[in-house]
């Protein structure tokens, strides 16, 4: 699982901590907080003292006591926020901090809580490179009642929204409309997308409601009255530190924005037919942002990877219907791959295309690669390519 989604599922655990059927099924327990075959105790008992512990393990032990002190301050933020529930607005209050302020340090609170607990699952791993690896998650499909899903991000939410006087109004007469997701990414998703629109927009209406127009159901958020910016929304969305962007690839999702005639409408789509997933190997960043680019509207997804040393694990792992595989990298270069992924039984069979800025196409195919693509990458030379190599 990802840090940052592991993240999220600590903070709703310590929103919930005193509610019992809300932590007896929380999913943080089947993330590893699971309890010993000796504990006595219900599986909510059990995780509520994991949480308090954490809390505790927090405070500073060789300095005094001090309500205002930087040092105190996650101890006595996580204390007050949610065992003694005060809200954040008094809690900024007592602490004389900003809204801004609060906000911070609660999310420091939270993150410290979870690298607790994120070091007690993983004690045996190298978690920190774990967290920050970009492509470390692992998707857990399942069959979702969406209007189930949105119902209780909407309970979730239900205090922000009265504190923030934003209505909310949700037509449920699409209350069957299922999807194949994986249920904790799509919560954050829509967790994320909530958030901001309470955050840094001016959104007061929200209309949900979900439809079904062929193969792609859509979530629809209507925001009627609201004059933000809808590019410079979806931009801030998706250049937060999180990987949104790989997840709705994915999923096979798709994320608009789009003026209406009351205001704007932002679309979550979930694509009905499966897309092709192409892995991409390349040591830049700007290049895997390119092949996003060129193939957003199209029947491919991609799965950028970066570090040359993990290409044959994620190869099998993923079992693309292509590879677009760099030549020069760090460490191990491109004819290594390419040699690893055509001596393995499990991923000889993938089409493979090197793309490089120096002129081998001979070379690259007596390897074992199937096409050469000399780089800059043309768009259309790169579709053209791939719709002779994929049978779609």
């Amino acid at each position: 699982m990802d840090f940052e989604i592991f993240e999220n599922l600590v903070k709703d655990a310590l929103t919930n901590m005193f509610d019992y059927a809300a932590l007896e099924t929380h999913p943080l327990i089947d993330a590893g907080i699971k309890p010993p075959t000796e504990y006595k105790g219900s599986r909510s008992d059990y995780l509520k003292s994991v949480l308090l512990e954490c809390i505790n393990s927090l405070k500073p032990r060789d300095i005094n006591f001090d309500f205002f002190s930087i040092e105190w301050r996650s101890y006595i933020i996580l204390s007050q926020r949610y065992l003694e529930n005060v809200s954040s607005p008094e809690l900024a209050k007592k602490l004389l901090l900003g809204e801004r302020q609060i906000r911070r340090s609660q999310k420091k609170a939270i993150r410290a809580v979870a690298l607790v607990l994120w070091d007690r699952i993983h004690a045996l791993q190298d978690t920190f490179a774990n967290k920050t690896e970009a492509n470390s998650f692992v998707i857990n499909r399942e069959v979702i009642n969406l209007n189930q899903v949105v119902q209780s991000i909407l309970d979730l939410f239900q205090n922000n929204f009265e504190r923030e006087s934003v209505v909310v109004d949700f037509d449920r007469s699409q209350d069957t409309l299922t999807v194949n997701s994986d249920r904790i990414i799509l919560r954050q998703i829509i967790i994320r997308i909530f958030n901001l629109l309470l955050q840094e927009t001016d959104c007061r209406h929200i209309q949900l409601s979900m439809e079904q127009p062929g193969e792609d159901v859509h979530l629809l958020l209507n925001l009627p009255g609201a004059t933000f910016e809808m590019d410079q929304f979806l931009t801030f969305l998706y250049s937060e530190e999180n990987q949104i962007h790989q997840w709705l690839n994915e999923l096979n999702m798709r994320l608009e924005g789009m003026r209406s005639p009351q205001g704007f409408q932002l679309m979550v789509c979930f694509i009905g037919h499966e897309k092709k997933l192409i892995l991409v190997v390349d040591d830049q960043e700007p290049a895997l942002k390119l092949y996003e680019r060129y193939l957003s509207k199209t029947n491919y997804k991609i799965y950028g990877l970066s570090k040359a040393t993990k290409v044959l694990h994620k190869a099998i792992e993923l079992n693309p219907a292509l590879i677009l595989l760099d030549i020069m990298m760090p460490k191990l270069d491109g004819w290594e791959i390419l040699q690893s992924l055509r001596l393995n039984e499990k991923t000889k069979h993938i089409p493979i295309i090197v793309c490089s800025a120096w002129g081998e196409p001979e070379l690259a195919k007596s390897l074992g690669a199937n096409y050469f693509l000399r780089k800059p990458i043309v768009q259309k030379e790169l579709l053209e390519i791939l719709e002779n190599v994929i049978e779609l």
